[in-house]
């Protein structure tokens, strides 16, 4: 039976063998002490292992192939970085292995010790037809199991924003406000106009809103002329017209730079998030401050930062529009508190968790993570299915996991590197 590389990999990771009639090929005991540290970089598959072969203790790498021959197919008897391997582990066929000194090395066939039990529940694992491979032994996989899953995606899905932050950190030259300023944008834009929102910010000048601080509509005119929007209106409204004048004055005396209004997408999108809204409540926000970073590093509380949201004074012309040119009824323009919430989850969190790693002060990254089991989980098609399958989600830090958990695990089928898949594969077949 052909097997995927990663399953036995499991197996010897796991010792889901029969160690009492483990020899080599050759007919030598082997008696495994320690199966090695599993590496997920290039070389050997397992590192430090500790084994006694024909009685004789030996200390070295592992190697493992479904077959024999991928030995010599991988040029690892080229490789000096295989010199310290002291055993090659096998599921089939038969080939002498040396090692590029040209030391010989001893195969160990593994396919006659594993029961055909764990083969089963692997293929039914790793086989079935259903979105969440593990969904139909759910019911019975214990809830610690199920926390530790999704608690552990978390924190990876945490770890990936650190490696994006860092990029930006590096791309920004350390300044940490400029970070926080991009990634409040791209969370303001969600799908539909990130990007446009990412450019948008790379276009403000930080200095210069510190500078208008005390002058919400000099920061109103940055905001909406570099976006594009007060070069496109043609109308003869009071409050756009200011700002037109306004930024007019500022473009000329700073230089600055805008975009095309074309940028922004407005269709199939609810009004509440139109970019306009969007731009007129970060403005709000920057007339507040101009250092949120500051602001979310210096915060034991997430509730702090969630009131200073809810306190942010939007022009009242948005009260009657949600974009320029066209009046509306009368509506709040107000942060919603899903919306502080996302905030929360897609900036101040991660942030607050990156800069931590990034200084080493685990006190960071431990408060982002209370912030996020602090807010309720999100409620969105991903988590509903998670849900309905028998794995619920309780607060944003475990709904994130789950994010996490769906398109790094569950749909590349890597259920032999999650917690749920490892449990089943470990218990008898009847669990």
């Amino acid at each position: 039976m052909r097997i995927p590389e990663e399953l036995l990999h499991f197996i010897w990771r796991f010792r889901l063998f029969k160690p009492l009639m483990m020899k080599t090929t050759c007919g030598k005991q082997v008696q495994v002490i320690k199966p090695g540290q599993f590496n997920e970089h290039a070389g050997p598959d397992f590192l430090f292992a500790e084994l006694k072969i024909a009685g004789q203790q030996w200390f070295g790498h592992i190697e493992l192939h479904v077959d024999a021959k991928d030995w010599m197919v991988h040029r690892h008897h080229q490789d000096e970085a295989y010199n310290a391997v002291i055993l090659h582990v096998i599921w089939e066929g038969e080939m002498a292995c040396y090692l590029s000194d040209g030391t010989w090395i001893p195969n160990l066939n593994l396919q006659q010790l594993v029961d055909e039990e764990v083969l089963e529940k692997a293929l039914d694992l790793l086989h079935n037809g259903h979105w969440l491979s593990c969904a139909y032994r759910m019911k019975k996989i214990p809830m610690h199991i199920k926390l530790q899953t999704v608690q552990r995606a978390a924190v990876e899905r945490l770890e990936g924003r650190y490696q994006q932050i860092m990029l930006q950190n590096k791309r920004f030259k350390g300044d940490w406000e400029r970070i926080t300023l991009s990634m409040l944008a791209g969370s303001f834009g969600f799908k539909v106009n990130k990007q446009a929102f990412l450019d948008w910010a790379e276009l403000i000048n930080l200095k210069l809103l510190a500078k208008f601080a005390d002058k919400p509509k000099s920061i109103q005119a940055m905001f909406f002329g570099q976006a594009g929007f007060l070069t496109a209106y043609k109308g003869k409204e009071s409050y756009p017209t200011q700002l037109q004048k306004e930024y007019e004055y500022i473009k000329q005396g700073f230089g600055l730079a805008e975009m095309s209004v074309y940028q922004w997408k407005f269709l199939r999108m609810r009004p509440a998030n139109f970019p306009t809204i969007r731009l007129a409540q970060l403005a709000g926000l920057y007339h507040i401050r101009t250092n949120w970073f500051s602001k979310i590093v210096s915060s034991h509380y997430v509730e702090d930062i969630k009131q200073e949201l809810r306190n942010t004074t939007i022009n009242k012309y948005w009260r009657t529009h949600y974009h320029f040119e066209k009046t509306t009824e009368d509506h709040s323009n107000e942060f919603s508190e899903t919306f502080t919430d996302l905030l929360v989850i897609n900036c101040f969190a991660p942030l607050l968790f990156a800069y931590g790693k990034h200084i080493r002060k685990t006190g960071h990254m431990d408060l982002a993570m209370e912030w996020l089991e602090s807010i309720g989980a999100e409620e969105n098609v991903v988590t509903r299915k998670y849900r309905k399958s028998g794995l619920p989600s309780f607060s944003a830090m475990e709904s994130q996991g789950l994010l996490h958990l769906q398109t790094h695990y569950c749909d590349l089928k890597k259920c032999l590197n999650c917690p749920i898949g490892a449990y089943i594969l470990q218990q008898p077949i009847d669990v």
